[in-house]
């Protein structure tokens, strides 16, 4: 009774377990002695736990889907220089915005599109003071491994055209989600300008909630062809890469660190800190990204 009305105060709040105890407890003041009075005095219990996302030594990290392989790798490489566990929440930058929009307890919210940092930082739930850019990528065709398309040295409305009639006749290209996700509206800003978008339609494309979904559809066989991340296609051996996307086919492709206000703490302020530092842009090379000072 008592978790129900919580999860419907704060939906997204993970319980402790001495908070678990605590509902028990109200839960068996509720039935012994069950009226409406005693409901009010439940609810403001209720009301009285803040919905902070960390106790003590606990982040909360809201994370594009495309950045989980290097967040695990810091995670770790952190864990060992501070007594601070990081807890990873990935989905498409969109997704995790809607969701932080809706109250969502993340401490730090890392996104592959300025676009979603907008929309929350339209509502102040941003710290204005830690809204950081980290690194780029681009993107990339790729193809299951054992395809045999070989490398395409320049992406170009012919090439594409070409390579699209041969293998879309029965199948689809996997993309993430246009309409919303960033690989997806970066991917379809490139076909756009390559006069290719509309040679695509429901019965020649498949969209992934996420990039990575979208990489799984081709790394599985089902696709194939797919457009993703480059940082995406190099961690996944099922797949190769056909070709790379211009940069000035789309709006760069940028990742932004940032603090949710009502969650903010000094741990979030150290981890962001981090973020910037030497140590961290060495681990965003490692694995593909490209530094911002490379980028310019």
């Amino acid at each position: 009774m008592t978790n129900a009305i919580y999860r419907r105060i704060y939906p997204y709040r993970t319980l402790t377990l001495l908070e678990g105890l605590y509902y028990k407890f109200l839960t068996m003041y509720y039935l012994l002695f069950k009226n409406t009075k005693n409901i009010i005095i439940i609810l403001f219990l209720l009301l009285k736990i803040p919905p902070l996302a960390a106790e003590n030594n606990n982040l909360l990290v809201y994370a594009a889907a495309s950045t989980n392989t290097i967040l695990i790798d810091i995670q770790k490489r952190w864990k060992k220089n501070n007594d601070i566990n990081i807890r990873i929440s990935s989905a498409s930058s969109s997704a995790l915005a809607k969701q932080i929009i809706s109250g969502a307890p993340a401490n730090i919210y890392i996104s592959a599109s300025w676009e979603w940092v907008k929309e929350i930082k339209k509502l102040n739930l941003l710290d204005d003071n830690y809204v950081v850019p980290l690194f780029e990528n681009k993107l990339v065709l790729i193809a299951p491994i054992n395809s045999p398309t070989n490398y395409i040295n320049i992406l170009n409305t012919e090439n594409l055209t070409k390579l699209f009639k041969e293998k879309l006749i029965n199948s689809r290209i996997s993309i993430a989600d246009p309409t919303h996700v960033p690989a997806g509206i970066y991917t379809k800003q490139a076909l756009i300008k390559l006069n290719i978008w509309k040679q695509l339609n429901k019965t020649n494309m498949a969209w992934g909630g996420d990039v990575r979904r979208a990489l799984k559809f081709v790394a599985l066989g089902n696709s194939p062809l797919g457009i993703v991340y480059h940082t995406d296609a190099i961690t996944e051996p099922k797949v190769k890469i056909i070709g790379e996307f211009n940069n000035a086919l789309h709006s760069p492709i940028q990742y932004w660190a940032t603090i949710i206000n009502i969650n903010k703490n000094t741990l979030a302020k150290s981890f962001i800190n981090y973020l910037k530092s030497d140590h961290a842009k060495k681990i965003y090379a490692k694995h593909g990204f490209i530094n911002l000072e490379k980028a310019k």
